[in-house]
Order: structure tokens, then C-alpha cells, then sequence
């Protein structure tokens, strides 16, 4: 799926939820506006019902008065009809039958009756019009007076029409029409017109030949429907703002995953590159050390294997130092924490230097503190790799001969999180030499790897600073820290503290060189460069070695040696080696034999190595210190 489809359908989505959103609120404010006027709508009907029925009952009794006398006296109508009418303004009238005028209901109501216009039509139907008066005629039962007729005043009409305020009502008849106060009003404007609703109620006596039309308009308030352009108004420019919010989300994101890819990318080629030189260098370190310890070598041959010796473990600190610093560049070092035989570790450290056999004229004076705990939980590859890249670095740069490593144990406060009141244990590792100290370009590798220093090209030692600056980023993304102290013509002070916990486990005591004839290791590795030479480092340390150089001859010689320790290679020919250990441990369930991969990479980059809790992972090239670590931890 491309990127110009996900903003493609990302733009439609948007527009697709706004459009529902606005939809929704136009759709129940329009049935709201629209309820309002079905309820002014019932009550003028209520209204005009309760009208209805009076003057029909009006009329009705005055037509049952005529016919139940025999000849009604003016008098007597006079009465019966206000008394009929009470205190309404309409008025009752007769006509005899050459449609003069006959009976009044009320003198004072005669002078009106000038303009009356009376007629019949056709069919017999008596019609009458009187200017501000609604007019009903019909016919009654009294010989000299046949006509009558009820006049309801325009007056009272209005009053009716009134009663329903902000709404137009109109009246309309075939004599008269009428309308309130509120239609004179217009529409603001032709917006405003499209919200107005109208309903017209056909009313009818049929009875009395009589009928008029209401018609009511009703038009939403300004404030109503100013509140209502506001809130879609309003909803539109939120739906913009978090669309807007939300495009630059997925840009962020999308930006974010291609960084990702390309980091893991890099960080996947620079493994890949890293494994490739670790074959070589591993094959260096073996054959300089087998060189060094054959008999009948020169002094001469003793210094040059020194310092191939040399040269190959700067060449694997720089091999590592670069693969993890684009680890530490995409936030990738995490620790991998395992028990250790704290003065078995760093004896082991010792004599990794002692077997390298350090510059001429240099000294090293490594010491560790009685106060650290007999066994230790840390991730002693990178612990290892920390304190010997600092002291690679004293040993190479300082001008000084003498080089000290003091390692004790310390409770400080969480480094990442200096406002927490949590106390936390570090190793702490003091390294010291006794030159002249560090310019302050080379203090800025800490923070830039990158940083020219003039005075190391004046020595002509060659350097980019990955050491200073991993170390430092590495202590850092696991919660540890580096501090350098340097001054001129004194020397320069580091000092590391490591994360650990202390641990309480149960260790054999260290192995003597005498008791390593009793293990019986098994080595796989489909390379013959790193099984020759990891074959010949163990049998210096008096091991009883067999070799295998692919996984089906490493499980037939696994059946037949029943070794105590098992060495596998990750990458093999037809499996890994946490496939080939699986099969292993299939064979005899019951076994106690300790497992080691071999691998490039960290163990939390191996797929799969939570279900091997007891397999040790150790990191190429194969460091003899590291392993006897390790042989004591899971031993």
C-alpha cells in the first residue's frame, strides 16, 4: 500500500466522518425546528376547536329559540341573545324577507349595520358581507324574519390570532382576510427564509354553508438558528483541526517507520558486516596466542606475535564498538543480566591482559575491592567490553607508563531518573592512567564521535572515537554513567558505573586449571578457521575438546561423547544452533550438560532465546575469559 493511497483514503475518511457529524446535527436540529411548529400547529387547532364549538352551540340555540316560540318579540330576542352572548362583541341580527333589517341583539351596534351588503344566491343560499365583521346566515323558522345572521368582529378574530405569538397566522374567508403582527415581519434574509414552515387548516360548518382557511407560518428565531450556523460552523473548524492534527500524525508516523526500517536496516548491515570480521579476527587471536605459546619462539617472533596479539584485540574492540554504535544511535542496547562469579570474572579479566601481553613499557595494576559481593547479576559481555575498551584506550593514548583499574561496588540514585528517591547498586570501575592528560576536542568525543583532535594526529595515532563516545552512550541507555575527570600533566581519571544486582545464588568454587581435564566440551561451528582456533584456545586451558563442523555429525558425537559442556555456532549449514541444542536436549532430557551459543549478535536479537533460559549466549569473537565466567554461572 502506497503513501499517496493512505492519504488519499486518510482525506476521504475526514471528509466522510465531518460530513456525517454535521449531517447528523443538521438532521435533528431541522426535526427539532420542525417539531416546534407541529406543536404551534396543535395548539392553534385546540384553539380554533374550542372556537368552533362555541359559536356552533351559539348559533345552534339561537336557531332552537326561534323555532321553539311562536313569535318571538324583539324584546325577547334582546335578552336571550346577550344573555346568549354574554360579554362577547359579536352580534345577532335578522332580516325579513325583503332582507331589511329586523331584531338587533345591541342598539349600539346599528350604525355598523349601514354598510351591509346582503344576497341570495342561486340555489338559495343566503350571503352577507359587513366591513370588520365575519358574517354566518341562515335560515330560521319565523315567517316575518326568515333570515339571521351572526356577525363575529374582525377584532375578536385578531385576538384569536394573537394568542400565538412569533408565528404568522393568517385568516382568509370569502368575505374577509386577516393576519397577526407577527407577518408583517420579513425574513432576514433568504437563508434565514429556508428554515420556515407553513401549514394550512381548512375549517368548515357545513351546516351553515361556512368556511375559512388558517394558514400558519413559522419562521426559527435569528438567535436559534445563529446558535445553530455556530455549532456546524464550529464542528467544521474542530474536524479541520483534528484532521490537520491527524494528517501530521501520519506523516510523523510514516516519517517515523521509514527511520525505523532504514535503522534497522543499517544496524541489520552493520551486524552482518561485523559477523563477516569477527571470523578473521577470532582466527588472529587464536593462532597469534597457539604461536605464542609453541616452544623454541624467538624473542624477536614474541614481540611481533605480541603485537598481532595487540592489533587483533584493537581491531575486535573497533568491530564492536562500531555495531554498537548504530545500536546506541537507534536506541538498541538493552541488557542482558546473568549471574557471575565476581573474583572468578575479573581474574579472568586479568588474565586476558597477561595473556595479551600489553605495550612496551606499559603497566597495568588491576584491583578489586574486598566489599563486592561474592556473585553478581549483570550482562558481563558489556561489562567486559566497557572496561577493556577503557583501558585499550589508557594503554594506546596516554603518554604515561602506568595504568590502573580500581573496581569496587556503590549505591547511588537511579541515573535516569534523577528526581526519584530510589537507591539503586552499580559497579563502580575507576580508570586511571599518568599522562598529560586529554585535550578538551578529545573530551567532546563523549557527546561526537566525530571530533578531529589535533594533538592525536601530532602523535599520529589514528582514531574516530567510537570507543569514548559507545561506552558512553551504552552506560547511558542502560541506566549506568560515565564521568571524565582529565587535567594537563596529571593524567586523566574515568570512572564507570555499571548497573547490577546483587545476587544470591549458589557457585561452586573456581575451577583450577588441574580440574579442566574433566570437562568434556563439544564444539560446532561450520567455519574451520573459528573451530580450529576455539579448539586450540580451550585445550590451552587443559579442556577435553571434540569438534564437529555441522549439525549432523555434532548430534552423532553428542550420542557418543556425552559432553558436559556443549559450544554451538548460531549460524550453521542446515539449522541454528538454537535448533541443534532443541535436538540435543531431545536426546537425553535428563542430561546436565551446559549449553553456549556463539553469536554476533546480542541475546535479546536472537529469536526464540526466552524459551532457553539456561543456554549462556556469548558474543563472537570467542573470549576465554568470558567463558570460564559463564562455565561458572551455569555450572
Amino acid at each position: 500500500m502506497s503513501y499517496k493511497f493512505n492519504l488519499r483514503s486518510y482525506v476521504c475518511i475526514c471528509l466522510l466522518i465531518t460530513l456525517t457529524i454535521v449531517t447528523v446535527f443538521s438532521s435533528y436540529s431541522i426535526s427539532k425546528f420542525k417539531s416546534n411548529h407541529d406543536k404551534k400547529v396543535s395548539t392553534l387547532m385546540a384553539l380554533n376547536e374550542e372556537n368552533y364549538l362555541q359559536h356552533r352551540l351559539i348559533m345552534n340555540a339561537t336557531k332552537s329559540f326561534f323555532k321553539a316560540s311562536q313569535g318571538v318579540q324583539e324584546s325577547e330576542f334582546r335578552i336571550f341573545t346577550q344573555e346568549l352572548l354574554d360579554e362577547r362583541n359579536a352580534v345577532f341580527f335578522t332580516l325579513t324577507p325583503e332582507l331589511t333589517l329586523g331584531y338587533i341583539s345591541n342598539d349600539s351596534l346599528t350604525e355598523h349595520l349601514n354598510e351591509l351588503a346582503v344576497s341570495i344566491d342561486k340555489e338559495g343560499m343566503l350571503t352577507g358581507t359587513l366591513p370588520h365583521y365575519q358574517l354566518i346566515g341562515f335560515m330560521i323558522d319565523e315567517p316575518n324574519m326568515p333570515y339571521l345572521f351572526y356577525a363575529i368582529p374582525m377584532k375578536n378574530v385578531l385576538f384569536s390570532l394573537d394568542k400565538l405569538q412569533g408565528s404568522c397566522l393568517k385568516y382568509s374567508s370569502s368575505q374577509l382576510s386577516a393576519e397577526n403582527q407577527s407577518c408583517v415581519l420579513e425574513p432576514a434574509n433568504i437563508l434565514f427564509a429556508l428554515f420556515s414552515y407553513e401549514t394550512e387548516l381548512d375549517i368548515s360548518i357545513p351546516s351553515y354553508n361556512f368556511h375559512y382557511l388558517l394558514t400558519i407560518t413559522s419562521q426559527v428565531s435569528e438567535s436559534r438558528l445563529m446558535e445553530f450556523f455556530f455549532i456546524v460552523l464550529s464542528t467544521l473548524v474542530a474536524c479541520a483541526l483534528v484532521s490537520v492534527l491527524l494528517y501530521f500524525r501520519l506523516v510523523n508516523k510514516h516519517l517515523f517507520n521509514r527511520i525505523e526500517r532504514e535503522n534497522k536496516f543499517n544496524v541489520a548491515m552493520v551486524s552482518s558486516i561485523n559477523h563477516e570480521i569477527r571470523t578473521p579476527i577470532n582466527a588472529l587471536l587464536g593462532y597469534s596466542q597457539v604461536l605464542r605459546d609453541m616452544p623454541k619462539i624467538s624473542d624477536e617472533h614474541s614481540v611481533v606475535i605480541d603485537k598481532m596479539l595487540w592489533s587483533a584485540n584493537l581491531l575486535y574492540s573497533i568491530a564492536e564498538n562500531t555495531l554498537n554504535y548504530s545500536k546506541s544511535a537507534t536506541g538498541g542496547l538493552v541488557l542482558n543480566n546473568a549471574a557471575i562469579n565476581t573474583p572468578q570474572y575479573f581474574n579472568n579479566i586479568k588474565d586476558y591482559y597477561n595473556k595479551l601481553s600489553i605495550p612496551e613499557g606499559k603497566t597495568l595494576d588491576f584491583h578489586i575491592s574486598d566489599k563486592l559481593p561474592k556473585t553478581i547479576s549483570v550482562d558481563s559481555s558489556k561489562l567486559f567490553q566497557v572496561i577493556t575498551n577503557m583501558i585499550n584506550n589508557a594503554l594506546k593514548y596516554s603518554t604515561g607508563q602506568a595504568v590502573s583499574c580500581h573496581v569496587d561496588i556503590c549505591l547511588r540514585r537511579v541515573f535516569n531518573d534523577p528526581t526519584s528517591s530510589n537507591r539503586e547498586w552499580y559497579l563502580r570501575v575507576l580508570i586511571q592512567d599518568t599522562g598529560r592528560g586529554m585535550s578538551q576536542s578529545t573530551k567532546e568525543l563523549l557527546t561526537d564521535p566525530f571530533v578531529v583532535d589535533c594533538e592525536s594526529q601530532l602523535k599520529k595515532v589514528s582514531g574516530i572515537g567510537l570507543g569514548l563516545y559507545t561506552c558512553n552512550q551504552l552506560l547511558t541507555q542502560i541506566g549506568g554513567k560515565l564521568r571524565l575527570h582529565s587535567v594537563e600533566n596529571e593524567g586523566t581519571k574515568i570512572m564507570l558505573h555499571f548497573p547490577l544486582r546483587c545476587g544470591e545464588y549458589v557457585l561452586s568454587e573456581p575451577l583450577n586449571p588441574r580440574n579442566y581435564a574433566d570437562k568434556r566440551i563439544l564444539i560446532v561451528d561450520d567455519n574451520s578457521f573459528n573451530l580450529e582456533v576455539c579448539n586450540a584456545m580451550l585445550e590451552d586451558e587443559q579442556f577435553n575438546t571434540v569438534c564437529a563442523d555441522n549439525s549432523k555429525d555434532a548430534l552423532m558425537r553428542f550420542r557418543d561423547s556425552d559432553p558436559d559442556v556443549v559450544i554451538v555456532d548460531y549460524q550453521l549449514d542446515e539449522m541454528n544452533g538454537i535448533d541443534l541444542i532443541g535436538k540435543m536436549k531431545s536426546i537425553e532430557a535428563e542430561t546436565k550438560t551446559q549449553y553456549f551459543i556463539l553469536s554476533a549478535n546480542d541475546k535479546n536479537e536472537i529469536v526464540d532465546n526466552e524459551h532457553y533460559p539456561d543456554v549462556y549466549f556469548m558474543q563472537k569473537p570467542f573470549n576465554t575469559a568470558i567463558f570460564l565466567s559463564g562455565l561458572e554461572q551455569t555450572g
